[in-house]
C-alpha cells in the first residue's frame, strides 16, 4: 500500500488544482480578519484576539474553503485515470480498484493535514501581521490543534463525495459545489438530532467547536450522536470503495469459425 501512496503523491506535482486549494486556505485567515475588524469598523469588538481569529479561520475552513478544495483534489486524482485513460494501465497491476481508491484517499488525508498546518501558520503570520492580542505559544498550540482536527474531520466527511464524484467523469467539479451547498446547510440546523449527527456540524463538534456562538445553536450538541454521524460517513465511504468496480471495456468480437465439421 505504501509504494502506491508513494506514486499517487508524486502525482500531485501535475495538480493545478492544489493551487486554488493552497490561495483558497492561505485567503481564509485574510477574509475573516478583513470581515470583522476592517471592512467593518463599527462592528469592530476591542476584545478581539488571536483565538476569536483562529476560531473564525476553523468555522471559515469547514464550512467553504476545506470542503471545496478536498473534494476537487481528491475528486481530481481519481478522475485524471479515466480523463488520461490509464485506469485500465493501472487495473493490470495486482492491484484491486478498491485498494487504489483507498491510497488517494490516504494521500488526500495527508493534504488536509498539511492544509491544516498550513493554515496554523497563516494565521499566526496574519495575527502578528494585525497586532492581535493574545498571541502566545498555549494559544497556537491549543487552537492550532483544534484548527487541525476540525481539517481532519471534515476531511472525513468529504470522503464519500471524493469518491463518487471522482469516478463519473468530469464531475468532480459539480461536487465540490455541491460539498459547499452541504456544508453550508449546517447553519440551518440549531437543535435536535440534526445539530449533533448532521456530517458537517459533527465534525466540528467533536473537534470541540463553540456551534452555539458560530452556528446559533440553541441547545447543547451531543458528542455521543456526533460520533455516531462520523461513524455512519465512515461505514458509508467503507461500502463505496467495496462496491467500486472498474469500468466495463467492450471484447472485441469473437471471429466465428467457418467450416465444415467432420
Amino acid at each position: 500500500m505504501w509504494s502506491i501512496v508513494k506514486s499517487e503523491w508524486l502525482k500531485m506535482r501535475r495538480c493545478q488544482i492544489l493551487l486554488v486549494g493552497i490561495v483558497a486556505v492561505a485567503l481564509c485567515p485574510v477574509v475573516q480578519y478583513g470581515t470583522q475588524l476592517v471592512i467593518r469598523p463599527d462592528l469592530r469588538d476591542p476584545n478581539y484576539d488571536m483565538a476569536h481569529l483562529f476560531a473564525n479561520v476553523i468555522w471559515g475552513n469547514t464550512q467553504i474553503f476545506i470542503p471545496i478544495s478536498l473534494v476537487m483534489i481528491g475528486g481530481w486524482l481519481i478522475d485524471r485515470e479515466a480523463a488520461n485513460d490509464t485506469m485500465k494501465n493501472l487495473l493490470t497491476v495486482p492491484v484491486s480498484l478498491s485498494r487504489l481508491l483507498g491510497a488517494k484517499l490516504i494521500v488526500t488525508a495527508i493534504l488536509a493535514v498539511l492544509f491544516g498546518l498550513y493554515s496554523v501558520g497563516v494565521t499566526v503570520l496574519t495575527g502578528v501581521i494585525a497586532g492581535l492580542p493574545g498571541l502566545s505559544v498555549g494559544t497556537v498550540l491549543g487552537c492550532g490543534l483544534q484548527l487541525v482536527w476540525a481539517v481532519l474531520t471534515t476531511y472525513l466527511v468529504c470522503m464519500p463525495m471524493i469518491l463518487i464524484f471522482g469516478q463519473i467523469r468530469g464531475a468532480y467539479l459539480g461536487g465540490a459545489i455541491l460539498t459547499f451547498f452541504l456544508g453550508y446547510s449546517m447553519l440551518f440546523f440549531k437543535s435536535g438530532v440534526l445539530l449533533s449527527a448532521y456530517p458537517f456540524s459533527a465534525a466540528l463538534i467533536l473537534a470541540g467547536f463553540d456551534m452555539e456562538e458560530y452556528n446559533g445553536a440553541t441547545a447543547q450538541p451531543s458528542l455521543l450522536l456526533a460520533a455516531a454521524g462520523m461513524i455512519f460517513v465512515i461505514l458509508i465511504t467503507v461500502l463505496i470503495l467495496k462496491m467500486s468496480r472498474p469500468g466495463k471495456q467492450k471484447k472485441p468480437a469473437s471471429k466465428k469459425k467457418t467450416g465444415r465439421r467432420k
